[in-house]
């Protein structure tokens, strides 16, 4: 095993990171990294039914979908993530490729700092019953992925606004993020570390487990690599948004103008079939309107550049892009939801 030195906060980077190892090294290896502030979706989930969509753009979260399956987290700089990519076992089906071997070393590591960590339930790290960590796995040929977050010392309180959705807006077959009682291991440290200190610890302790003798730190053709595979899938919109599984979608708000329903159905992030319903008045038929909508990106940026082409009131007396936007795309609106 190897220890791969990875400094990018950069989540496009880290992901890609992750994707250019397990397919370009025969070795296996370790990476701890971090992400500045970034939602990470599961491979399986529906990107905006999992977040609070308006709370992300307007803090500049990234949003970026994990190769792995698994809920969704959220990641920022008092947050670190570990990786191993190893080969994959065949000989006994799942039996040592379960999530536990790979998050033993790293409560054994936290124990040795008095914390009183441990593996429960499929695929968590809590202390006292409180989530620290979150894994996640990833099979590519002969190979295995598994990474897991860290809560170090993480904003809670955005984390709990970022990832506050209204899910019940949606229907669809994605895999659901359950809440769960978290907390930070900065704070159950009887020896106060920054999250470098930590990071360092960690990293020494892992690799004496596993004896790693070599340390890796990416070329310029790594870097050229990794950057290719982050722009053409990672930072992507179609990878992020698009690869979400096909849902429905339907909202009631309360306008001035009148109460509007919005009804849609989405696939591979584009409206496939929109219905819009209410007790509003307009000049032209509201059926034109969604007929121009239909093809476009479930994406408050397109839905923006598609009705700025045309006068939204001819369709709808007294509202705003911006509201009728935010009813489309599970925004609470100042005018109240339903």
């Amino acid at each position: 095993m190897i220890y791969v030195i990875n400094n990018s906060n950069d989540p496009f980077f880290n992901h890609a990171a992750e994707e250019y190892l397990i397919d370009n090294f025969d070795e296996e290896v370790f990476m701890l990294w971090i992400n500045k502030p970034s939602i990470l979706i599961g491979r399986n989930q529906n990107t905006v039914s999992e977040i609070n969509l308006d709370y992300v753009e307007e803090n500049g979260i990234i949003v970026v979908r994990r190769l792995s399956g698994g809920g969704t987290v959220y990641n920022d700089l008092g947050n670190m993530n570990f990786t191993f990519i190893t080969s994959r076992d065949t000989t006994k089906p799942q039996v040592k490729n379960k999530f536990e071997k790979f998050a033993l070393p790293v409560v054994k590591a936290l124990r040795s700092l008095d914390v009183n960590a441990e593996f429960t339930g499929r695929n968590d790290i809590a202390i006292d019953g409180k989530k620290i960590s979150g894994n996640a796995q990833y099979f590519s040929k002969d190979k295995l992925l598994h990474h897991g977050t860290l809560l170090y010392d993480c904003d809670m309180s955005k984390l709990s606004l970022a990832l506050k959705s209204r899910p019940i807006k949606f229907v669809d077959k994605s895999i659901k993020s359950t809440g769960a009682r978290v907390t930070n291991i900065s704070h159950h440290m009887k020896k106060k570390m920054s999250l470098s200190e930590f990071r360092n610890y960690l990293q020494e302790y892992i690799i004496k487990t596993y004896d790693i003798k070599t340390i890796y730190e990416f070329n310029k053709k790594d870097l050229y690599e990794i950057n290719k595979i982050a722009k053409n899938r990672f930072a992507t919109w179609e990878w992020n948004y698009g690869r979400s599984p096909n849902y429905k979608y339907k909202n009631s708000v309360k306008y001035p103008s009148g109460v509007i329903e919005y009804h849609l159905e989405v696939e591979n992030g584009k409206i496939e079939n929109i219905s819009i319903y209410g007790d509003f008045f307009g000049e032209k038929n509201i059926q034109d309107l969604e007929k121009i909508l239909i093809g476009v990106r479930h994406s408050a940026k397109d839905i923006e550049i598609t009705l700025h082409k045309i006068d939204i009131e001819d369709y709808i007396y007294g509202i705003l892009i911006k509201e009728f936007i935010d009813g489309l795309m599970n925004i609470e609106s100042n005018m109240g939801g339903e």
